[in-house]
């Protein structure tokens, strides 16, 4: 099995509401390491991160404290390892200012 080590996702999420940053792929699984969400937009934003499992018996869940605030230009550091498996995602939930610059950071691996 190979294991991959990589940016697994990197982006803007600009939109109000879920924005997905990171679905994994069909056939693999994840450990998500770090996620970095920097503040891009003139004002500060309300930043909501959450895993939603593709087995749809399971609810979406809050990974990190909720409404959490980005002043601008501000970086939240997410160090917190997720595992994740095939289907899976992470989300993030944006209000006030719409515009966060994301990276997710980890590991995939072929199942």
């Amino acid at each position: 099995m190979a294991l991959i080590v990589k940016t697994l996702a990197a982006g803007n999420a600009n939109q109000s509401g879920d924005n997905t940053l990171y679905t994994v792929p069909p056939s693999k699984s994840a450990v998500v390491y770090n996620m970095r969400l920097v503040n891009a937009a003139a004002t500060a934003t309300t930043a909501n991160l959450k895993v939603k499992p593709s087995n749809t018996g399971l609810p979406t869940a809050r990974i990190y404290k909720k409404d959490h605030v980005l002043a601008v230009g501000a970086m939240l550091l997410v160090e917190d390892p997720l595992t994740l498996g095939q289907g899976d995602k992470v989300q993030l939930n944006l209000s006030g200012g719409l515009s966060a610059n994301f990276t997710v950071n980890g590991v995939e691996r072929d199942e």
